[in-house]
C-alpha cells in the first residue's frame, strides 16, 4: 500500500472514531495486505499502523476488503452494522469493544 494511500486511510480512521471507547481494534485490510490499529483508551484514538502498548491479545479484530472500509468510513457509523450483517465486515476477538464503542456513537 502506497504512502499516500496508508495516510488517507488513517486519517479516515481517526474521523470515523471520534470518541474514546475503552478498546482496542486492529483493522484488517484484506485485499491490500495491510493493517493498522485504533487504541481507544485514550482520547481521541489513536490510530496507527504500530501496535499499541500493553494489548496483549485483548483485543477486536476487524477482517475487510479496502472498497468496503472506504465506504465504511465515508458513509459513518451507520453503516457498520449493516456492513456486518452483509457478511462484508467480519468481527472477532474481544466482542466487548464493540458494545463499548456502540456505547461511543461511532
Amino acid at each position: 500500500m502506497s504512502k499516500l494511500v496508508d495516510q488517507e486511510l488513517l486519517s479516515a480512521a481517526g474521523k470515523f472514531f471520534p470518541q474514546a471507547f475503552d478498546g482496542v481494534i486492529r483493522i484488517e485490510v484484506l485485499d491490500a495486505d495491510y493493517a493498522f490499529w485504533v487504541d481507544g483508551r485514550t482520547a481521541p484514538p489513536k490510530v496507527s499502523a504500530e501496535s499499541p502498548e500493553a494489548v496483549a491479545t485483548r483485543f477486536c479484530l476487524w477482517r475487510i476488503d479496502f472498497p468496503d472500509l472506504s465506504q465504511l468510513f465515508a458513509e459513518g457509523g451507520h453503516r457498520l452494522q449493516n456492513s456486518f450483517i452483509t457478511g462484508r465486515l467480519k468481527i472477532s476477538g474481544d466482542m466487548g469493544v464493540m458494545a463499548r464503542l456502540e456505547t461511543a456513537n461511532v
